[in-house]
């Protein structure tokens, strides 16, 4: 008997289950509105402030550097200088991205686990950074747009 239930249970739960949805309301669901950028141009000064200077004329070009790798860092110098920094190779693009060249000092580091790059707003100086495990890291920096590291 028992086990007649239980297949009268399970049976109406097969048919009632897939029914379930015809008996909801129909309604439509209200959409979101995504929220859409202001019209016209805003500039901003270096303190986030509005100025009245036209914007730069930029023209944005993609190219590849030859180079791939975990946890790329870019920078660029005051000079126009581009560095991207992937594994232990340091890249410098100095024509806006139309041709690469390796520029990683001799000493710098012949391995890695952890690259990182960074070009200081202030000095211009472009940081090469090789995290070496947990024990250690090696650091080289160049202060003239990557013709010499050191270290």
């Amino acid at each position: 008997m028992r086990s007649t239930g239980t297949a009268l249970v399970t049976t109406l739960m097969l048919l009632l289950v897939p029914l379930s949805g015809c008996l909801q309301d129909d309604s439509p669901i209200d959409e979101v509105e995504e929220e859409s950028l202001p019209a016209g141009i805003f500039v901003t000064g270096a303190d986030g402030s509005p100025v009245d200077e036209p914007p730069l004329p930029l023209v944005f070009n993609f190219s590849d550097v030859g180079e791939d790798g975990a946890e790329p860092s870019i920078g660029v110098t005051s000079s126009g200088c581009i560095f991207f920094i992937a594994f232990e190779k340091v890249m410098r693009s100095c024509d806006h991205g139309a041709s690469w060249e390796d520029v990683t000092g001799p000493l710098c580091a012949f391995q890695t686990n952890d690259p990182y790059g960074w070009v200081d707003p202030v000095t211009d100086r472009i940081f090469n950074v090789q995290m070496q495990g947990l024990q250690t890291s090696w650091i080289c920096w160049s202060d003239d747009d990557g013709e010499t590291l050191d270290w």
